[in-house]
């Protein structure tokens, strides 16, 4: 009888930007998994996190260590734009854009908009806020962040975005 192999699934590497709860943020690679043989059919960086309370594995790309980390540490995770059509698109047809200030426990903040839609053409940023999901998007520069919630202290408008 043949030795049981290992499971493996096959994974794409993703370079993101990582802030978890008391640490200073940093470039890691990501694992997601393959949905599939075609690129489109990858795994979202948000349904990772959204669906995980566990440990996820990372490398840290300046000391090149593989870790595992604690999901329900992250404060952010900053993706290139460029790679983050998954995750939405600046692009996409929004009906409300807020510039806003996100800010963090230990005088940490982000800066930049949140885009979002609503069936009620009235629907204020808190309602988006107050949405199920664990994280929220802000785009900034060249950058999309998926903001846990659980680690905002405060959100406040900057400038009136458009409507």
């Amino acid at each position: 009888m043949a030795e049981p192999r290992p499971l493996k699934v096959p994974k794409q590497t993703l370079e993101v930007e990582l802030l978890l709860a008391g640490a200073a943020p940093r470039r890691v690679e990501l694992f997601l998994a393959e949905h599939g043989s075609r690129d489109f059919d990858r795994q979202h960086v948000a349904e990772l996190l959204d669906q995980t309370d566990s440990f996820l594995p990372i490398r840290d790309l300046e000391s090149g260590e593989w870790e595992a980390f604690n999901s329900r540490a992250i404060v952010w995770v900053g993706i290139p734009e460029c790679f983050a059509g998954a995750e939405g698109s600046r692009d996409e047809l929004f009906e409300h854009r807020r510039s806003v200030r996100v800010e963090f426990a230990g005088d940490e903040w982000l800066e930049g908009e949140v885009l979002y839609s609503a069936r009620d053409a009235k629907a204020r940023l808190v309602d988006h806020l107050n949405s199920r999901e664990r994280y929220f998007r802000l785009w900034k520069a060249e950058q999309v962040y998926l903001v846990h919630k659980q680690w905002v202290l405060r959100i406040v408008e900057t400038a009136r975005g458009s409507e």
